[in-house]
């Protein structure tokens, strides 16, 4: 009886060894999985598949599922092709399954754009902590964004931009951080007014709300609920100030929308009032979610992020543009890698058009999330405008202006334009930053003459920007006449590039 028994029994011991096997290995993969360490992951689960196929068979979509978080895309579209057309599939996997391939399906038709460069934005923006809602000022002369200490507690910090790439992050003062719960900010073009979201305790109507500071010498404003036709009883974030200062944009879940969270949009009106926000439409928005809203400076392209349209795993950016009739277009997706099989969330664009930052929690990370400057792909870049283009603040670095015009030997400014303008903005909300102004003449007259006109030219700007509320003591001149040309002053063309003013911005 023993002996006939005995190979039923070392079956029986062999099966209980295979299983134990391929359980050990699928808790490898869950582990790593979650840890999102792709290879032992893979690894791990083909294992189990040879050891039991029947045991590792729940797990099949998500294991096909890491080839695309790698951006390997045409491995799962061709193993869930030959899947789904045989019915080879458990029912209760066929949901994801279709799901996986509709999205592989859509990465394989739109291929990496070779413009595209992402790189992390470096020790200066980036911490251990969280880092993300990346906020560009208009000027492309500070960046803005959230930092979360341990998860716990948020605040906003911003950085400038010098001649070596962006200064070291400072935590924003004032009431700005008073309470730990926030959300992302948008700064006016003109520096002044800084719109964000939060939560603050007996100043909102439903859980968060968006609200705004002013600047002003002694720093910025207590925080202002920006009323009732923006906000409601519901969740309210993601502001986004057009550049003319005339439309906000943000998201909501108010119950009106087309799916969970939709994008809306306020408009001020003449007398300078929020009019009733409205829903931008099934354009935009659809029964998923879309957040994250930013209208880039040339005030017709809208980039947000969705998961309700068509792209490469979860939630990924977009953008769309608003047509001659106030429309907006079909969204285009910004492309891989820019959007990968996990979920992007925000991003904001340069005024170039071109530059991008957005978070995201990469290989590189230096911890959880981090901000990446990216180079878009050129069908999804903002339009370069002529009054948003050509002018930046770069802290420790000679700049000249293009647009302060002087009559022929004369000193007094006969236009200042928008240049002086943004100086001026930038100096009254950096009460730390002071100014060198440089007057510089061609070699045609006498040098002594050149020099004195120089230094006026300086003087005239000095006192333009006196005017205009900025400190004397944070104001220096020189004046260098014909000695430190940038062009050959044998030609006219040269001679008109050497007759400049410039300034530094000095921390």
């Amino acid at each position: 009886m023993l002996k006939s028994k005995l190979p039923i029994v070392l079956f029986s011991l062999l099966f209980l060894s295979m299983g134990h096997a391929a359980f050990s290995q699928l808790s490898v993969f869950q582990e790593s999985f979650e840890q999102k360490k792709i290879t032992e992951a893979i690894h791990a689960f083909d294992k189990a598949w040879i050891e039991d196929s029947n045991e590792a068979k729940p797990f099949l979509v998500k294991y096909l599922s890491l080839y695309a978080m790698k951006g390997d895309y045409k491995t799962p579209y061709t193993k869930l092709q030959a899947l789904i057309t045989n019915n080879a599939l458990p029912t209760y996997l066929q949901e994801k399954a279709e799901k996986l391939y509709e999205i592989c399906s859509f990465a394989i038709r739109n291929p990496l754009a070779k413009e595209i460069n992402i790189q992390n934005a470096g020790d200066s923006i980036n911490s251990k902590d969280a880092e993300y809602f990346p906020s560009i000022n208009f000027q492309d002369s500070s960046l803005l964004f959230m930092r979360r200490a341990n998860w716990q507690r948020e605040d906003f910090y911003i950085s400038y931009l010098n001649k070596d790439g962006f200064t070291k992050a400072q935590l924003m003062k004032d009431a700005l951080n008073n309470t730990a719960k926030k959300g992302s900010v948008s700064m006016s073009k003109d520096q002044q007014t800084l719109y964000f979201a939060a939560e603050y305790p007996g100043m909102g109507y439903g859980r968060y709300d968006i609200y705004k500071v002013t600047a002003s010498d002694s720093g910025w404003s207590s925080p202002k609920n920006v009323g009732r036709n923006i906000n409601t009883d519901f969740w309210e974030s993601a502001p986004s100030i057009s550049p003319d200062g005339k439309a906000l944009y943000f998201c909501s879940n108010r119950p009106d929308g087309y799916g969970g969270i939709d994008i809306y949009v306020s408009y001020k009106n003449e007398k300078g009032y929020w009019e009733e926000a409205e829903n931008l439409g099934p354009n935009i928005n659809t029964p998923a979610d879309e957040q994250s809203p930013f209208i880039h400076a040339d005030n017709q392209s809208l980039y947000f992020s969705s998961n309700g349209w068509p792209g490469f795993g979860g939630s990924d950016i977009f953008v769309s543009r608003k047509n001659k009739t106030g429309e907006w277009t079909k969204p285009i997706n910004l492309g891989y890698p820019i959007n990968t099989y996990d979920n992007e969330g925000s991003i904001s664009v340069a005024s170039n058009g071109q530059d991008a930052f957005m978070a995201s929690d990469r290989a590189d990370t230096k911890g959880g999330l981090d901000i990446y400057k990216v180079v878009l792909a050129e069908k999804t870049r903002g339009f370069l405008k002529e009054d948003t283009a050509s002018f930046i603040i770069v802290a420790n670095q000679t700049t000249n202006f293009n647009a302060v015009l002087f009559d022929i030997n004369a000193d007094q400014i006969k236009y200042a334009g928008p240049e002086l303008d943004s100086v001026a903005q930038f100096l009254r909300l950096n009460k730390k930053a002071t100014i060198l102004i440089e007057g510089h003449t061609d070699n045609t007259g006498n040098p002594a003459q050149n020099k004195l006109l120089s230094i006026k030219r300086a003087e005239a700007i000095k006192q333009w920007l006196i005017n205009h509320q900025v400190e004397a003591s944070r104001i220096s001149t020189i004046g260098y006449g014909d000695t430190m040309p940038i062009a050959s002053n044998n030609t006219e063309a040269g001679r008109a590039l050497n007759r400049r003013t410039s300034f530094k911005i000095i921390f």
